[in-house]
């Protein structure tokens, strides 16, 4: 819960410095490629993205050092927030 509230904050940066300026679109362009970029990451890490036939060899060492920090998990409580928010704010603005 912690990891969605700071990815939350760091949302609520973003955009309330940027709304001073009156940039919104970079606003939502850089919250969007933070969160479009952490759960393509954090995906990467838990291996989601690997089909079923490659070979898990090369796969074991990125499989145990996410089990040993649990660094993907991390990622893409931090990236949702930011991913939802970029897809509000294209909405609303």
């Amino acid at each position: 819960m912690k990891r969605f509230i700071l990815g939350a904050a760091v949302f609520v940066l973003i955009t309330g410095f940027l709304s001073f300026q009156n940039n919104w679109e970079i606003a939502m362009n850089i919250t969007g490629i933070i969160g479009l970029g952490g759960i393509l990451l954090g995906g990467f890490l838990k291996t989601g993205f690997i089909s079923s036939s490659a070979p898990i060899l090369g796969n074991l060492a990125v499989i145990k050092l996410d089990n040993t920090i649990n660094l993907s998990n991390t990622i893409i409580l931090i990236a949702l927030p930011n991913f939802i928010g970029a897809v509000l704010l294209y909405f609303i603005v």
